[in-house]
């Protein structure tokens, strides 16, 4: 649902002078309960101590019978509940797309209490059966429902930037802490950039985020493949005799100087109306009207519903043919992958049309995977180039064995390929 611009005006004028008899429960003014910080005040001061109550659990005849509120005691908190869905998680609203998730992990609710009642409701909850969730649990929850979490799947963000080094970063160290004959050759299976997703470089923009450590070629290699260069320069004179080979096969890999770049430029699509737009050119069939796809303008004919659905009303529509290409080149989409078969992908790992032979050929990357307990099958959310959606678009198209638009995950080890299903994430 999309509100036209006299209907915003008119929210906007709601919200700017809201009306005093607005949720007036029961004869009750709204600025009460859990608005009235004089209420709040007082219910703390009159709160009961949990050893008055323990006290009073001692006088029970029966052990452990529950008590019974005591008016003449006991108060009444305030408290406020929300209830929550996948909007929560997208940041936007969902409507046609919401049969995407699943209910019982994608919804819920949130409490507000007043300020001094936590740790109360805390134990109470706990008592009761609740589990407690940090951030980590709650990331898993969303990522279990098929919902994309923040910052770990908001690529193009200063959050995701410093999420993604600091990642980055441990899986780094982890590495470079194993034994040498024991550490992954990323090179030999063609992996540049194992421990973060280098959207930067799909969609050719120059610079590296700060926060990104930067692993020299050199560095990824295996020792033996370094100490092998190390014995023919020597062979050749030129290293001297008297340089220690420990000191240049080195088990610490290079980190390079960091440029100052940074993702600025691109841009995530989000939003139902966006990824609705985007599924639907997914869904198209090609026709003998297009023109020749290797032309920029193909790329563009092909996108111009999502551009118009980017675009504001007051868009000229006389615009540059360049910028519009180049701002649909810079774009991300993310994408939620189910396994149709066994195997879970790896994060950072490359997400490839279903004919790509190489590594080279990645359109996207994978952000977050894990095995859904929910699902009974490995999924992952990454994020894909639109020009590379177009590509795979083109290579289904062309296909006469493909049935579908499929992806599939490289991996890092040098383990087959996992084919997958996709829908776009709004």
């Amino acid at each position: 649902m999309v509100l036209s611009q006299d209907e915003q005006q008119q929210l906007q004028d709601v919200l700017l002078h809201w009306p005093a008899n607005a949720a007036v429960l029961d004869g009750q003014r709204s600025d009460t309960g859990i608005w009235d910080r004089s209420e709040c005040a007082s219910a703390l001061e009159r709160r009961t101590s949990e050893h008055a109550l323990n006290k009073r659990r001692e006088q029970q005849l029966v052990p452990g019978t529950k008590l019974r509120p005591d008016p003449s005691v006991d108060v009444t908190v305030p408290l406020l509940l929300v209830r929550t869905g996948p909007e929560a998680m997208l940041g936007s609203r969902v409507g046609r797309t919401a049969n995407q998730y699943i209910d019982t992990l994608a919804h819920g609710w949130t409490l507000i209490a007043p300020r001094g009642w936590s740790m109360a409701l805390w134990m109470a909850l706990n008592f009761a059966g609740a589990r407690a969730q940090g951030l980590t649990e709650r990331h898993h929850i969303g990522f279990e429902a098929g919902l994309p979490t923040f910052p770990a799947n908001w690529p193009g963000t200063s959050a995701y930037d410093e999420w993604a080094g600091s990642a980055a970063t441990a899986l780094y160290q982890k590495w470079q802490r194993r034994p040498p004959g024991k550490r992954v050759n990323y090179l030999k299976f063609g992996i540049n950039s194992p421990f973060y997703a280098p959207f930067h470089k799909l969609l050719d923009l120059s610079g590296v985020p700060e926060a990104y450590p930067q692993v020299t070629a050199d560095g990824l290699e295996c020792r033996m493949k370094r100490l092998r260069k190390i014995t023919s320069k020597k062979k050749e004179g030129c290293l001297s005799d008297q340089m220690d080979i420990d000191e240049d096969a080195d088990l610490n890999s290079t980190v390079a100087s960091r440029s100052s770049g940074s993702t600025a430029d691109m841009w995530l699509l989000t939003g139902e109306l966006l990824a609705t737009a985007a599924a639907s050119l997914l869904a198209s069939t090609r026709t003998a009207a297009h023109e020749d796809p290797a032309l920029p303008t193909a790329f563009l004919a092909w996108a111009a519903p999502l551009l118009e659905a980017v675009r504001s009303p007051n868009y000229n529509s006389n615009s540059d043919t360049t910028k519009d290409i180049a701002l649909l080149q810079h774009c991300l989409v993310r994408v939620r992958l189910v396994c149709v078969g066994r195997g879970v992908p790896a994060e950072n790992a490359p997400i490839c049309t279903s004919l790509a032979k190489q590594t080279g050929d990645a359109i996207g990357f994978v952000m977050t995977s894990s095995f859904s307990l929910a699902r009974g099958c490995g999924i992952a959310v990454g994020a894909c180039s639109l020009y590379g959606l177009y590509q795979a678009w083109l290579s289904a198209a062309e296909s006469k064995h493909a049935k579908s638009l499929g992806l599939t995950v490289q991996s890092l080890d040098g383990s087959p390929s996992i084919s997958t299903s996709f829908v776009v994430l709004p």
